[in-house]
């Protein structure tokens, strides 16, 4: 018998053909239960508020800035084609307070009401309840959150699994178009506020 380790990288079922190394991005770093992926120190190197205005003003600024970004970055997915998904999406904001914001990218079924993953071939065995069961189960999705931290001087953004139950299919591929589309977004956010 040969076993296969599970590993929590991206596509490495495909044996690394793309010609990453095997280090991980410092996104994927320290993730907890359904993170796929993780922007942390934002503002380490955005100054101090020398140029006249406080820390705490410029946090609030940078977190606005980050904010409509990352708001802005999300509404490219309701053209899931253009943007190299296979799955629609209906891209939901999140409630804004002080120290949060974000969008839940949630994948849509397919034609008809049925899951882009079903088989085409499967025959309507006239099992009902399993027909309502399997329109019941939530599609998932990707909630992209920015938040500032407890301790008041940065912010991260954190990329998770969201609207998932037992049976929800997982689009790893769907998932890793957007962490990809997002870690280009935040390096070029980043690029700007230097």
């Amino acid at each position: 018998m040969i076993l296969f380790p599970i590993t929590n990288t991206k596509l490495h079922l495909f044996g690394n053909i793309f010609g990453n190394d095997d280090k991980p991005a410092a996104d994927q770093e320290g993730l907890q239960e359904n993170e796929l992926a993780r922007f942390s120190n934002l503002l380490a190197n955005s100054g101090s508020g020398s140029d006249g205005v406080s820390d705490n003003n410029k946090i609030d600024v940078k977190f606005d800035s980050l904010s409509i970004m990352i708001t802005s970055w999300s509404k490219m997915f309701s053209d899931h084609k253009s943007m190299g998904l296979t799955t629609p999406v209906d891209v939901v904001k999140l409630p804004t307070t002080e120290d949060s914001a974000g969008v839940q990218l949630l994948f849509k079924k397919g034609v008809g009401g049925r899951s882009a993953y079903n088989d085409k071939d499967d025959k309507d065995d006239g099992d009902n309840k399993k027909k309502e069961k399997e329109e019941s189960i939530k599609e998932g999705g990707v909630q992209v959150q920015i938040e500032k931290l407890s301790d008041g001087n940065d912010l991260e953004v954190i990329a998770s699994r969201c609207e998932i139950e037992e049976g929800t299919m997982i689009k790893e591929m769907s998932e890793q178009t957007i962490i990809d589309s997002l870690r280009q977004a935040m390096q070029a956010w980043k690029k700007e506020q230097q």
